[in-house]
């Protein structure tokens, strides 16, 4: 008898919830950065407060990709439980667990357990598989599928077909509901930007006891809020020949009709030697893509830049491994700065820099070429400095110089320039102090002076090796995750347009003809070096720097 008023207490101190409840992680950047909401109810919104003391023994967790998950403790607000999130982690993917205890519906009795995840971002690549069969075992999973929304079910890791999915949000007039097929998939369209509210349920004919009270089954539902932007723009079918080899940090640029690519490292990753880097140089003729022409090699280089002008080529600095593949590294940054001639096959040496100067990006703002960031590598890697000027060649006169400009409000280095609206704008980069970011600067030249632009979407690595070119009024961006970014006269924040097919970084971002942009070569996280061009047609404008 004792026994049985003790398991009904149990029972009783665990009331029942409504099947409507679950819960939900929201996090959101522009409205509260470094913030985490946990609600209690439908969907990822304020429900009853008081319903929040059910779930305050929750646990939550940041997950960034490095390391064990870090556990964040959780206090009771007005309409949700919040958690602050640790610096440099503001974009970080969350996960939280939670088992409620055991219930008992008009039926058998069983334990029921609550998981959720969000990722603060409409970025796609930023939606990261978790795949943490401890603290995450059910998982929705997220990804983009020729423009429709595909939702993935992994139980303990595996793929898990026949999982239930509900799916509540803007534009959706009660709810969508479907199962995951064989391939443990299901493919929606949703209505249009907002934040997304999609669980899933799964059932274990498990039995077992929770303290003394039995249940004879286990369900589980799993969260994710899902920050969605609808996708504007997709890389055309491919009808361009892929690079004859792939290469990163290499120089890009387009002039007369013809891309031209120099140099880069053929080799691993964070692995250099003179057996890895090019100096080779090729061109493709845009108004007949046939094929790659490969010119005469030349010095080997990475972490250059190049930029076309009026009809011309020109190559600024970049970094020379003089040491053997195996033997200890010995990176020299070089000061050359040369212009292809018209043959398309030799470099015309111009004035050099004042210093050598790789891992730097350059544009040209009328007739002035720019260069910023990077760093001066002398082969000894405890002598490394990181450049803070700004410098500048005027390329209308004959007889000009290096000259150098207001300073940049950064220490930076893979950063990626672009000319826009007559200013240089610089986005991104490392910092010298701080890792990645997504920050961007305007350099004004008509008033030499600087200021602050509107900061990448996404998390810090979206800023790290990215490139950038203006069609118009319009700046387009893409990232390390894939993403192609929209920056216009005006708007005070970027503007997700959609996905590459292929997520890369260390890539270039040039100019194919008025309308149309093409994507080269690069690294993808997952995919390596990348030797497959994509092209993007955006409205018809002039497009500078052919």
């Amino acid at each position: 008898m004792k026994r049985l008023l003790l398991a009904l207490s149990l029972v009783l101190a665990c009331p029942a919830v409504s099947s409507a409840h679950f819960i939900w992680l929201l996090s959101n950047p522009s409205a509260a950065p470094g913030k985490v909401q946990v609600f209690f109810g439908e969907a990822a919104e304020a429900d009853d407060p008081d319903l929040l003391d059910k779930i305050a023994a929750a646990k939550l967790w940041v997950v960034d990709g490095r390391g064990e998950p870090q556990l964040l403790p959780l206090t009771k607000g007005t309409d949700a439980l919040e958690a602050t999130l640790p610096d440099g982690q503001k974009s970080a993917t969350l996960i939280l667990e939670h088992n409620y205890g055991v219930m008992a519906k008009g039926g058998p009795k069983f334990l029921l357990k609550y998981y959720a995840k969000t990722s603060p971002s409409v970025l796609p690549g930023t939606w990261e598989a978790v795949y943490d069969k401890e603290r995450l075992p059910l998982e929705i999973i997220a990804r983009i599928d020729q423009g429709q929304v595909s939702l993935e079910t992994l139980w303990q890791g595996q793929s898990q077909p026949e999982i239930a999915l509900t799916i509540v949000g803007p534009g959706i007039e009660d709810k969508i509901e479907g199962v995951t097929g064989p391939n443990s998939r299901f493919l929606t369209m949703l209505p249009g930007a907002g934040v997304y509210s999609i669980r899933a349920k799964h059932v274990e004919t498990v039995a077992g006891q929770l303290g003394e009270d039995a249940y004879e089954s286990i369900k589980h539902y799993s969260t994710l809020t899902l920050h969605y932007q609808p996708t504007e723009l997709q890389p055309e079918p491919n009808q361009l020949p892929e690079l004859p080899q792939g290469t990163t940090s290499f120089g890009g640029a387009v002039a007369g009709g013809t891309l031209y690519v120099y140099g880069g490292n053929y080799g691993d990753a964070h692995s250099y030697s003179d057996a890895g880097q090019s100096g080779d140089l090729y061109k493709l003729n845009l108004r007949d893509p046939q094929a790659w022409d490969k010119v005469t090699g030349g010095t080997k280089l990475q972490g250059l830049a190049m930029v076309g002008h009026h009809g011309h080529v020109y190559r600024v600095g970049g970094f020379t491994a003089m040491n053997t593949e195996g033997a200890d590294e010995k990176l020299v940054s070089q000061s050359g700065f040369a212009r292809l001639k018209a043959d398309g096959a030799t470099w015309e040496a111009l004035p050099e820099m004042p210093q050598p100067r790789s891992s730097h990006d350059v544009a040209v703002v009328g007739d002035t070429l720019y260069a910023v960031g990077g760093w001066n590598m002398p082969g000894d890697s405890k002598s490394t400095t990181w450049h803070e000027n700004l410098i500048a060649y005027d390329l209308s006169a004959a007889d000009s110089k290096w000259v150098e400009l207001a300073p940049p409000p950064f220490i930076r280095r893979a950063l990626a320039t672009a000319a826009w609206n007559g200013q240089l704008v610089c986005i991104g980069g490392m910092n010298k102090q701080g890792g990645p970011t997504t920050e961007v600067a305007i350099y004004d030249p008509a008033n030499n002076t600087w200021s602050t632009g509107p900061t990448l979407l996404g998390g810090n690595m979206d800023g790290f090796g990215s490139s950038a070119f203006a069609v118009g009024d319009q700046l387009i961006v893409t990232t390390v995750t894939g993403s192609i970014q929209s920056l216009r006269d005006g708007a005070d924040a970027w503007a997700y347009l959609g996905q590459l097919n292929h997520s890369r970084f260390f890539h270039r971002v040039l100019p194919m003809d008025n309308d149309r942009l093409v994507i080269i070569g690069g690294s993808g996280m997952e995919e390596g070096k990348i030797t497959v061009l994509e092209v993007l047609k955006l409205a018809p404008t002039s497009v500078a720097g052919k």
